[in-house]
């Protein structure tokens, strides 16, 4: 009842009057509606931190880490050594399902069932990235559960861009990718000590201030990504709505929202969990928490209710 009452509390402040509030406080409030007691959040306006509370801590990114393993897959892409039309046979060097980088990095490669869930809370703790083993589960399947072409969200085909990274560059995963996506956006981040099997799907660890950097670099208008993500391996999931780099994309009369949510929950284990928005015009919001929120609702909300705030600033 009293979840109840702090979510109906959090959806009446949404519809008043929005000038001069604080999206610090949109966002603990939203949190705290969720049940979280532990909260981080980072918001960038025109690439300068504006608001923050906690924002110097590491959260986990959960599957918010797709992100950077999609922008690391885009890097190797465009120094040449990969391309998204390139199969995942040849990426891999053997026998594989006939899928294309562009279909795993959209989630429309025919890959499936997703064998992760089972197994993550058996993966906890672990220093070293499972991609190999999720690899070698896939390419033993006797039949995929997807259909190619169409949208199906699963772990399994970011464990195959991440040992796609590992066989491209001969160097580990988090070393390919702090290189390549941390780096040039002066972010720093590590693979989590609790989550750091799930790298390439759910393994990074980095703050909020980091994260917000990272996507501005990256998403913000003037980004690789951002200035034209439709130029972009991406998939239309329904009239004006896509799934692009690890990101879902929405579109507005000023571009695109760009947005994302990672939530882990282990049985009899850590919950976690992280929402990020990029807005177009030229705001980013990075947020974690210790909840594992699923709802795409009460993220809509979230990012609606702080684009009111940071459009009446």
């Amino acid at each position: 009842m009293k979840r109840l009452l702090a979510l109906l509390a959090f959806g009446a402040a949404a519809s008043g009057a929005e000038v001069g509030a604080d999206p610090v406080a949109v966002f603990s409030d939203w949190a705290r509606a969720e049940g979280a007691t532990t909260t981080g959040i980072a918001v960038l306006e025109g690439g300068t931190a504006t608001h923050q509370h906690n924002a110097d801590s590491a959260f986990d990114l959960a599957s918010n880490s797709k992100a950077i393993t999609a922008l690391c897959v885009l890097a190797l892409v465009d120094d040449g050594a990969l391309s998204w039309d390139m199969t995942l046979t040849d990426a891999l060097g053997q026998a594989a399902p006939p899928a294309t980088l562009a279909e795993l990095v959209t989630h429309s490669a025919g890959i499936g069932r997703d064998s992760t869930q089972l197994r993550m809370g058996f993966w906890l703790n672990e220093t070293e990235p499972r991609h190999a083993h999720v690899t070698d589960i896939v390419l033993n399947r006797s039949r995929q559960g997807g259909t190619r072409g169409e949208f199906a969200y699963t772990n399994e085909n970011y464990a195959l861009l991440g040992r796609i990274i590992e066989v491209t560059t001969g160097t580990s995963y988090e070393a390919s990718c702090r290189r390549r996506v941390l780096d040039p956006a002066a972010a720093t981040g590590t693979l989590s000590p609790r989550f750091g099997a799930f790298a390439a799907w759910g393994g990074w660890r980095m703050t909020m201030a980091d994260h917000a950097a990272l996507l501005w670099h990256w998403f913000g208008p003037e980004g690789r990504v951002g200035r034209d993500p439709l130029a972009l391996p991406h998939i239309a999931r329904a009239e004006g709505s896509y799934y692009g780099l690890g990101m879902n994309y929405e579109a507005a009369d000023d571009g695109f929202r760009m947005s994302h949510a990672g939530a882990l929950a282990i049985p009899f284990g850590p919950k976690t969990g992280a929402f990020a928005v990029v807005y177009p015009f030229g705001a980013v919001a990075a947020m974690a928490y210790d909840v594992p929120v699923a709802d795409p609702a009460r993220f809509h909300a979230l990012s609606d209710r702080l684009e009111s705030v940071l459009r009446a600033r």
